[in-house]
């Protein structure tokens, strides 16, 4: 109600909108069909192509909302081209702006375990395979490598927690401070996920602190983090991984600064590419 009184007050000619939330998307969706003013939807995870549909109430509206906010948006921003697809498919307009590297920097330097330290970037969802990451490091028990969970933890279940090896260390929710100091405290970063078409913040974040990613052999990120280091989600992946990263940890190093300067261009001529498509949306408009 408090957007829909700003709306009315404001009456914005350009208006931008963030998705999720659906339904805020929806009603600025609804505001274009009544003004006739220009919204864009920036739309990034609010698609559900790795979730199974249900007969609910529930997955109708999500189906109702997810076609009324495409076809009735300006432009529909995706982080990749798949998703781009899925937005012509129903009917809307696309335009792809993968997330900017943010820029980061540490406030304190951190003292973790000896060894070579690997953070693991995780917020336990259901398409990250945490189990398997954890059998791995018991493959590795005694190898001196350390790894660093972020998250709430006690979605794993305390046997699970209890039974994990000395090499695993669990830090529970880190405010964004302290998290970005793990960052740049360990030597590499695994990010990884069971889900397709998906791109991962946490890439984007181990590239701009400067660390080698290990993350999924995913077609997106396959695409976009081209010079990591890929594994499928098996044990024996994720160990060859790990390895391959510590016997060439300098190469690494360097294929990620150069990842960071190659992305950072991309997302500048991707970012003035959408400037002028917004000029012609408003010319148009005006017309």
């Amino acid at each position: 109600m408090q957007t829909i009184s700003i709306l009315v007050q404001e009456k914005p000619q350009l208006l931008f909108v963030q998705n999720p939330s659906m339904l805020l998307a929806f009603i600025a969706c609804l505001y274009r069909l009544v003004s006739h003013n220009i919204v864009i939807v920036d739309r990034h995870t609010t698609f559900r192509i790795n979730k199974e549909p249900k007969l609910s109430v529930d997955h109708f509206m999500f189906k109702f909302f997810h076609w009324f906010t495409i076809r009735f948006a300006d432009l529909t921003m995706v982080t990749n081209k798949y998703l781009a697809e899925l937005v012509e498919n129903k009917g809307g307009i696309p335009f792809v702006l993968p997330d900017k590297l943010p820029e980061i920097k540490p406030t304190e330097q951190l003292q973790l375990k000896e060894g070579f330290n690997i953070l693991l970037i995780s917020s336990f969802g259901y398409d990250e395979p945490i189990d398997i990451v954890l059998q791995s490091m018991k493959m590795l028990e005694g190898e001196n490598i350390n790894l660093y969970v972020t998250g709430n933890y006690k979605k794993l279940g305390n046997a699970i927690v209890n039974g994990c090896k000395e090499n695993v260390i669990f830090t529970g929710f880190l405010p964004e401070a302290d998290y970005i100091n793990m960052l740049f405290a360990v030597d590499a970063v695994m990010v990884l996920t069971t889900a397709d078409h998906c791109m991962l913040c946490g890439c984007y974040e181990a590239i701009s602190a400067g660390k080698p990613l290990l993350t999924s052999a995913k077609l997106v990120l396959l695409e976009y983090f081209d010079k990591a280091v890929f594994v499928n989600n098996t044990c024996d992946e994720i160990v060859s991984g790990i390895k391959q990263i510590i016997d060439n940890y300098p190469g690494c190093v360097d294929n990620t600064m150069l990842m960071r300067r190659s992305l950072g261009n991309k997302w500048m001529e991707l970012y003035e590419q959408l400037n002028v498509t917004l000029e012609d949306i408003i010319k148009n408009e005006n017309q």
